[in-house]
């Protein structure tokens, strides 16, 4: 810390901090140093030190847990409620590294509901894409997309640890427009073994309907986050 200058010492130490979060010295979810151990690697007062960790916690880099310490808070996920983007791309924007496995695609015969959202016959069947969606290795979501019957060419696609988007595109299939629903919802036990999450966590559901760039409807979809890994932006 610099004591000749006019900035106070509280920002300087805020300032230091952020820097060692932003570079990965102190990790998402890692503990940081005590008051009394930043006071003395800073050389800094006790109260400083706690003005500058009170700033960066209304920052949201930091979350103060009593009698347990101060905690670098974990990246969310972030993106705009009424934009269609997908999760590979929203990863690039976030700088981490997108993952897909796929846990299950087929054909299936789709409910009444079903068939007149995708604007098909009852008779004909739909095309069930289930994967399990990562953000730096670490699973984030579950994703179930319906497709009409037309997308067969899914079942020749690679989509593991790839976008869908990007597949869809070479078909000159491009998402413009979808209408969502949100609601919460809490893990099952199938859900929260694959999101390795305590059974009962709370989910946030967001049911889509999404519309290709010529206006037809191509596809119903469910994503569930793990609530406290996504923020939206309305």
């Amino acid at each position: 810390m610099n004591h000749t200058i006019s900035t106070p010492l509280y920002r300087q130490l805020e300032d230091a901090i952020r820097q060692d979060i932003d570079t990965g010295k102190f990790a998402p979810g890692s503990q940081l140093p005590t008051e009394n151990e930043l006071s003395d690697t800073y050389h800094v007062s006790r109260v400083t030190v706690r003005k500058a960790l009170s700033v960066l916690s209304d920052a949201g880099y930091l979350e103060r847990h009593s009698g347990k310490g101060t905690f670098v808070t974990e990246k969310k996920m972030q993106r705009s409620i009424n934009q269609v983007l997908g999760f590979t791309e929203m990863c690039k924007i976030l700088n981490t590294t997108a993952g897909a496995k796929t846990l299950k695609i087929a054909l299936e015969d789709p409910t009444e509901k079903e068939a007149e959202q995708l604007l098909i016959q009852p008779n004909q069947q739909i095309i069930l894409l289930e994967r399990l969606r990562y953000s730096d290795k670490r699973p984030v979501l579950l994703e179930l997309n319906k497709f009409p019957e037309s997308f067969s060419f899914l079942f020749g696609e690679n989509l593991t640890d790839a976008s869908l988007y990007e597949a869809l595109k070479k078909y000159n299939i491009i998402f413009t427009q979808s209408r969502k629903t949100i609601d919460i919802i809490f893990a099952s036990s199938s859900e929260s073994k694959l999101l390795e999450i305590p059974k009962g966590h709370p989910l946030l559901r967001i049911c889509s309907i999404v519309s290709n760039a010529d206006g037809s409807i191509t596809s119903i979809s469910q994503q569930l986050c793990i609530g406290d890994k996504f923020k939206f932006l309305v």
